[in-house]
This record gives structure tokens, sequence and C-alpha cells, in this order.
């Protein structure tokens, strides 16, 4: 099988994983919050609670500057038509779902030229 296939279907794995355990964890905490988003809950339950968490959320918010500086110079670089998608998707859905997505496209992209 074609390497740049194998990656492809790698990175839409990830995109439906890391998609899907997001959403569903974050439903899971809105129905624990009686059907609300607390953002003062989400946020302290990421820096506030130990070492461990904050050392966690350190390293997110790190991959995902730097996955989100990837997206918008390897879009703009390949002239990807709607590269802009995947750093709103970011922000909507979850880093762990529009990152690999991209990493998806970007290969198709490549493939094609």
């Amino acid at each position: 099988m074609n390497t740049s296939i194998i990656r492809q279907i790698t990175f839409l794995s990830l995109a439906v994983l890391g998609g899907g355990y997001t959403y569903y964890n974050l439903m899971l905490g809105i129905s624990a919050n009686h059907g609300h988003f607390d953002v003062i809950d989400f946020v302290s339950s990421t820096w506030l609670n130990d070492f461990y968490a904050r050392s966690l959320t350190i390293d997110f918010w790190t991959g995902a500057i730097a996955g989100t500086l990837f997206m918008l110079y390897e879009g703009m670089r390949l002239k990807m038509k709607f590269w802009w998608v995947y750093i709103v998707l970011t922000f909507l859905i979850a880093f762990a779902f529009a990152f690999p997505l991209f990493l998806f496209t970007r290969e198709r992209v490549l493939q094609k030229q």
C-alpha cells in the first residue's frame, strides 16, 4: 500500500478518535453539571487541581500553539483551500480533531502535487 495512503488513514483515524473522545468527555462533563458548561470549572480542572494536571495543560497548549502555527503556515504555503477552517475547528471542536484532519488533508494535497 502507498505510504501516503497509510498516512492519510492514520491521520483521519486520529481525527475521528481525538474529536470523538474529546466530545464524549465534554458531554459527560456537561451532563455532570446538570446540562450546563461551566467555564470556571473547566479551567480550574485543568490548571488548579495538581501539578500533573498543570503539566498536561502546558504540554497541550504548547503543542496546540505550535500545531496551529504549522496549520497556518503550511496551509498558506501549499495554497490549500479553506486552510483557515482547521484553525476554527480547533476552537469549536478540539485540537485533537482539527490537527489530524488538517494533516490528512495536507497529505492529500501533497499526493496530488
